[in-house]
């Protein structure tokens, strides 16, 4: 069977159940299964209209879940998700953002995220799996965990969500005219090399 958390078990193929919105009949459900298994590099799929649900298998080569999530809009029904915003430090300029935007669009479960280099501040959008919303406050805390990291990971810091008051001096020092403290142009050049 599939697993039912987002699982990282294997280098080819992720795992998971989403909880789907505006099924109504068994008919949604096998409409949406079809539309689903159809789908390049998804390998396996099952809808289940009373759990409202769906346990799907991928291949994060072939297709990312924010693509299976718009497999799901375009046969009619939502993936359930929620959006985040919040403020990020140290980012001093668009290779910044870019690379804070990299950072968060790793953190499984994101199809979504985007950065506003203006006011430091990042917004993403999350599917959670369907057990995550068992315990949503251990969820959530879990979340801001990796959002943590992941920024980390690229040199920023996670300061808080979009309503807690920031001041100013948390958002790091772009106004001070210095270099970049992450090494802005090193990052761009190796961003580019890569495409």
């Amino acid at each position: 069977g599939i697993e039912t958390d987002m699982e990282n078990n294997s280098d080819e193929f992720q795992s998971m159940r989403l909880k789907i919105t505006g099924m109504h009949c068994a008919n949604c459900a096998k409409n949406l299964q079809t539309a689903l298994s159809k789908r390049d590099g998804v390998t396996d799929a099952a809808v289940d209209i009373t759990t409202e649900s769906a346990d799907i298998k991928w291949d994060p080569k072939a297709v990312t879940l924010a693509e299976i999530a718009d497999t799901v809009s375009d046969t009619g029904f939502s993936v359930f998700t929620f959006e985040k915003k919040m403020h990020i430090g140290g980012m001093h300029c668009a290779g910044c953002a870019k690379r804070a935007k990299t950072g968060l669009e790793g953190i499984n479960g994101v199809i979504f995220a985007d950065i506003n280099i203006t006011d430091n501040s990042g917004f993403i959008k999350v599917a959670p799996s369907y057990s995550d919303l068992e315990d949503e406050e251990r969820y959530y805390a879990d979340l801001e965990d990796k959002i943590a990291a992941a920024l980390s990971k690229y040199g920023f810091e996670y300061i808080g969500d979009d309503g807690e008051a920031v001041s100013t001096a948390d958002l790091g020092d772009a106004g001070d005219g210095d270099a970049c403290a992450v090494g802005c142009a090193v990052g761009d050049k190796a961003d580019e090399a890569e495409e």
